[in-house]
């Protein structure tokens, strides 16, 4: 049975379900460096099928209530949402966080860098990227996906560097191999891919938070499509380092609400901003009026992002280089890790 079956069946299976109680981590979440500079660290091929019976006993007791987070706060796992538990990082904790109040409709999907972990950008409890954009009426949902392998690790080492770039990233997202690829992904499974986990995360949480608000980013008669079932024009993509190039690319793929990149896109060749990143018209979300970036300039691991804002020609006033530094963090991590730099998460993620 191909992944699409497997998927549409799943989603039916989760439709009738009644919810469960809360079950505990299948493991602990692993916790890296969230910097492209990470050492990548390939998965095996997974080669394994999967019948939709399996995946869709993973799916039981999916949700746990964060700690002091109330109803408005929830944790799951990709292999709790009925995505094969072999999959990269499907047993690491995703976080789902819906408004207190004065809802926008409008989803943040959050995307953490090479090596990192949705919990790995969470640097206090109570100020931190994810709360701020709750309280600004948006509902979150911070994704675990195949993040190891660091594409600017990648696409280093290929023979052609400037053409790694896209299919490499592209490959990340489908979960499906791309020509001009790295073999190293070459064994990536759609499962593992951010369109398969965003859409699980989101019928998993309209099925057991059905108040919550989250049916209305997917079409669930879509759903053994999940690049198509997801409602994109409600989304608004960001992430940090490599996360911030992954949404960025959303952002061309799809029309968006908008795009927050933090201390990203990084992709270069020497300096020159990677072909991809070059708004010639190419982007279905157009980078100089809903492309916001926040930054510290001295970020040596994405050193070539102002290089990189020019070539989206995003506008001058959504180029927040000027994010704080503070103690613990280097310029890398500060724009994400640093609650100091809160009122720029307001102001990237305000409604307009």
């Amino acid at each position: 049975m191909n992944y699409a079956a497997r998927f549409s069946l799943f989603a039916l299976t989760l439709a009738a379900c009644a919810p469960t109680a809360p079950r505990p981590q299948d493991a602990a979440p692993r916790e890296s460096s969230i910097d492209d500079a990470s050492a990548a660290n390939p998965d095996a091929a997974d080669d394994v099928v999967e019948d939709a019976r399996s995946d869709a006993d993973a799916a039981t007791g999916a949700l746990t209530r964060c700690p002091a987070g109330g109803d408005v706060c929830f944790t799951l796992t990709p292999a709790g949402s009925g995505l094969p538990a072999r999959g990269a990082n499907a047993t690491v904790e995703q976080y789902a966080l819906r408004p207190t109040a004065n809802p926008r409709g409008n989803l943040l999907i959050f995307l953490n860098g090479s090596g990192g972990s949705p919990r790995g950008a969470i640097a206090s409890a109570t100020t931190n990227f994810f709360t701020v954009a709750r309280d600004l009426g948006l509902h979150v949902l911070a994704v675990s996906y195949r993040s190891d392998d660091a594409v600017g690790l990648l696409c280093a080492t290929a023979a052609m560097r400037d053409e790694c770039f896209l299919p490499t990233r592209t490959t990340i997202l489908t979960g499906r191999y791309q020509p001009g690829t790295p073999m190293t992904l070459s064994g990536i499974a759609e499962h593992e891919g951010v369109y398969a986990r965003v859409l699980a995360a989101l019928v998993t949480l309209h099925r057991e938070d059905p108040t919550g608000g989250w049916g209305a980013f997917f079409d669930p008669s879509m759903t053994a499509s999940p690049e198509q079932a997801i409602r994109w024009p409600l989304v608004i993509a960001s992430g940090h380092s490599q996360g911030g190039g992954h949404a960025a690319l959303l952002g061309r793929r799809h029309a968006l609400e908008r795009v927050v990149a933090l201390a990203s896109p990084c992709d270069n060749v020497a300096g020159v901003p990677a072909s991809w990143q070059r708004n010639d018209g190419s982007f279905a979300t157009d980078p100089a009026a809903r492309f916001v970036g926040i930054a510290t300039m001295g970020d040596r691991i994405c050193s070539a992002f102002p290089a990189v804002w020019e070539s989206l020609r995003m506008a001058p006033a959504a180029r927040m280089a000027d994010a704080v530094l503070c103690a613990g963090f280097d310029e890398h991590a500060a724009p994400l890790k640093c609650a100091e730099n809160a009122a720029r998460w307001r102001a990237a993620l305000a409604a307009r």
